[in-house]
């Protein structure tokens, strides 16, 4: 999920009908609040932490995966929109090509030190876990597929490489807490930055 194609005002909208049918009234403006003055400069993949700072009820918190999959939902259908408003038909169809080989290099050694990190035991369940979390999303993956295989992500547009490491984000929130997941997106993200500078980090993150 990409911050490029869309202001914070469409950002703010997006996020409000996700949320809408969780919170209502003044709970949802001060959630939309707190995103502005804290959130709002962000990559996507912090959405995580924002759900949790605003997840203050056992209530709230049981629906805190439906909360993110539902503004991430929003989120994609409003850069589809402006996508399509937007650009011209040959930049279009760039959208839906395959990625160049300095970023589907990139994702891969983003998504290689993420998961390097998960801890042995840990692994088998943590893969599994992020399956799931795609296959939600619409892709069709083989049992046996190994995320960070160049096999994996060979046809995938550049919309689907965000969502994909935002689903893992949102995985390594759920084993290790948001504050590691922070931390190993945003070492990650230097690393990445430093060994691919022809590669703009907006396309992933």
């Amino acid at each position: 999920m990409t911050t490029e194609l869309l202001n914070i005002a469409q950002r703010r909208s997006a996020l409000e009908k996700g949320l809408e049918q969780f919170l209502d009234g003044s709970m949802l403006q001060g959630a939309l609040q707190h995103w502005e003055q804290q959130y709002s400069t962000q990559p996507a993949f912090v959405l995580n932490r924002f759900l949790n700072d605003i997840c203050t009820t056992d209530e709230l918190r049981l629906y805190r995966k439906e909360m993110l999959k539902q503004v991430l939902f929003e989120l994609s259908s409003l850069e589809k929109q402006v996508l399509m408003r937007s650009e011209q038909p040959q930049q279009q169809a760039k959208v839906v090509e395959l990625i160049s080989a300095d970023i589907s290099d990139a994702f891969l050694a983003f998504t290689d030190d993420v998961l390097q990190l998960v801890k042995t035991p840990d692994q088998a369940d943590f893969r599994a876990e992020v399956i799931t979390q795609l296959e939600e999303m619409g892709l069709a993956i083989a049992a046996n597929a190994q995320i960070n295989s160049a096999s994996f992500v060979e046809f995938l547009p550049l919309t689907r490489y965000a969502q994909v490491l935002t689903s893992i984000y949102e995985v390594f929130c759920d084993f290790y807490g948001p504050m590691r997941a922070d931390q190993v997106y945003a070492q990650t993200k230097l690393k990445i930055k430093a060994n691919f500078p022809d590669v703009d980090l907006h396309q992933l993150l």
